[in-house]
């Protein structure tokens, strides 16, 4: 497996993956908008089969919101989205990011986990946040090192 920079080819490929996996997927136009952003970063997992998982984060003075992670199904638990957000949050941290932000379902347990694990801690809750099904969002940050 390899971790690089989402480049324009990836868009379908990420499309096709937002929509498999979220109820309410971002646009293909929403990737290649973000791509142009030179307040982003968006990485791709890629293995022998194709693009198995992506994430991105906009970066904002020194904070950071990781706005969007999926890892195709049949790929999870074998450490892809873990190695995706490591690489992310040490870019972001070269970029001058002292912390990043992220909302997660409150029923998503194996996300929630993994950011747990990753460092990241519980800071809020945003109330009917997400939609279809509506459900409360868990706010988390990670400090990265001075921030």
């Amino acid at each position: 497996m390899v971790i690089r920079q989402m480049q324009g080819r990836d868009v379908d490929a990420a499309a096709a993956l937002e929509r498999e996996i979220f109820s309410k997927p971002w646009s293909k136009k929403s990737f290649q908008d973000a791509l142009q952003s030179e307040y982003t970063i968006y990485l791709v997992a890629e293995d022998n089969m194709g693009i198995i998982g992506y994430c991105g984060i906009w970066l904002s003075s020194e904070t950071g919101d990781l706005c969007n992670m999926a890892v195709r199904p049949s790929c999870r638990r074998q450490g892809v989205g873990r190695k995706l957000l490591e690489k992310a949050i040490h870019i972001a941290a070269g970029r001058g990011a002292e912390e990043i932000f992220l909302e997660v379902r409150e029923s998503n347990l194996a996300a929630f986990t993994l950011y747990e694990k990753l460092g990241f801690q519980k800071v809020g809750i945003r109330k009917g946040y997400y939609h279809a099904p509506t459900e409360d969002a868990i706010v988390m940050r990670y400090g990265i090192a001075g921030g």
